[in-house]
């Protein structure tokens, strides 16, 4: 067995959360004081058959000012099912931020945990960072990063990113759910040429381990940065370097993939959005990849609709086009939403899937104290190698809230998903719940 490498962050961990309610733990807020938001909810919820009842609690601490912003938020469930098994923690969730900026000057870090089922359809999920699993156990996901910029007045400037991943997995039967935990830094230099041109030096690193056997890699890359403004609304960036891939695997020599890489992309500021563009190529765990994309938003009297098309090679060489797609719409008493991704990503031993991440949701107020909500999530994970098993799954969400004294509101749902397998039979899970919930705020 192959030791792994540990990388330590400083500070402390909290027990973490589960947002059981539709406020945000950013809401936004006025300059100045510090807000407290508490929450807590109480469900009895029938999920396979199974009686269970849940408690929830949260806090939110939270102060902006023109300098400064700071976020503390952790929630968690407690669960007991009515079998008699023993009490278990549900979904634990845990925020904390700080943020300073001056004139010349800004500095920024963060670190987030949560725990969620393996097969869970979050939308804090990066569909480029790993693939759809159907399995059951829990999913702990870590995250820090710091960054640091200087010179943000001057002709000259430095920025500093550092960052920490881990995913650790229990309580699992799929042995292709590896933990792994990465690392990341990069450091990059501006200077200023006139008010319209800006060069820089950009070096940066990551590693990525894995537990054996899976596939541990190491990347690394240096290159020069120019922006240039054309107009007023015209701007363009290119990227002009050399990169270096290391894949180790158990019982394998090291591949060590390595060549120039480029990007070259442009932004037009226009008066109802943007446009803008890429062609680049460059190397990572797949090998060469050539992305070209172009992406447009639009602000619509009644909402906002962006959408892009990219085209990119995947490891069989195969030109694949990759679409996003969202329109948020404002009605008389609700809203209305829908949202396509695609990515192409890698799982734990380096093999290289497209995911395709589809959302519609719809929000109705029935009566000034009481609303509808709908959902509806499919998340696709398509291998490119025939060899490995695609998976999907589609889940379908209705919830009913009604606002009572006090700020109490009673809410109820219904849940369904289907899962499946493309050498398997699908498989099919339906919740039932109803409870009450409360949420307080206070602002010092």
């Amino acid at each position: 067995m192959r030791r792994r490498r540990t990388y330590r962050l400083t500070g402390g961990l909290a027990a973490a959360g589960l947002v059981l309610l539709g406020i945000p733990p950013a809401a936004a807020q006025e300059q100045g004081g510090l807000e407290t938001q508490l929450r807590f909810s109480q469900r009895l919820t029938q999920e396979d058959g199974t009686l269970s009842t849940t408690t929830g609690l949260g806090v939110t601490l939270s102060s902006r000012t023109r300098t400064e912003a700071f976020l503390f938020s952790v929630d968690s469930g407690l669960e007991q099912d009515f079998d008699g098994s023993a009490l278990q923690q549900k979904d634990p969730r845990l925020i904390l931020s700080y943020s300073r900026e001056s004139l010349s000057s800004a500095l920024a870090a963060d670190f987030s945990y949560r725990q969620s089922d393996v097969d869970a359809l979050s939308e804090d999920d990066d569909i480029s960072d790993g693939v759809l699993r159907l399995d059951e156990g829990l999913l702990k996901r870590y995250s820090g990063n710091l960054s640091l910029q200087l010179g943000r007045d001057a002709p000259f400037g430095a920025t500093v990113d550092l960052g920490y991943s881990a995913k650790t997995y229990s309580e699992t039967s799929d042995p292709d759910l590896l933990d792994e935990e990465s690392v990341n830094a990069t450091v990059a230099l501006r200077f200023d040429l006139d008010p319209r041109i800006s060069a820089g030096l950009r070096s940066s690193f990551s590693e990525t381990d894995r537990d054996d056997p899976g596939q541990d890699t190491d990347s690394a890359s240096i290159g020069g940065t120019l922006d240039f403004g054309v107009t007023k609304t015209l701007s363009t960036n290119a990227y002009l370097g050399y990169s270096r891939v290391t894949k180790s695997t158990p019982g394998f020599p090291e591949d060590v993939q390595k060549g120039l890489a480029y990007t070259l992309s442009f932004t037009e500021l226009r008066p109802n959005g943007d446009l803008s563009g890429s062609l680049g190529s460059d190397i990572d765990e797949a090998g060469r990849r050539p992305p070209a994309r172009l992406d447009r938003s639009l602000e619509l009297p009644s909402g906002a609709l962006r959408a892009g098309v990219g085209l990119s090679t995947s490891e069989d060489d195969d030109l694949r086009p990759l679409l996003s797609f969202s329109y948020d719409r404002g009605l008389k008493r609700g809203t209305f939403g829908v949202k396509l991704d695609q990515a192409f990503s890698t799982d734990s031993d380096g093999e290289e899937a497209l995911n395709s991440d589809f959302r519609v949701t719809y929000r109705q107020e029935l009566t000034p104290l009481s609303s509808l909500q709908a959902g509806v999530v499919l998340r696709d994970t398509d291998f490119v190698d025939d060899a490995n098993t695609d998976s999907r799954k589609l889940q379908l969400d209705l919830v009913y809230r009604h606002a009572l004294a006090e700020d109490w509101n009673l809410v109820g749902g219904y849940s369904h998903s289907i899962s499946d397998k493309s050498d398997e039979d699908r498989d099919h899970s339906s919740k039932v719940f109803i409870g009450l919930e409360k949420a307080t705020r206070w602002r010092f």
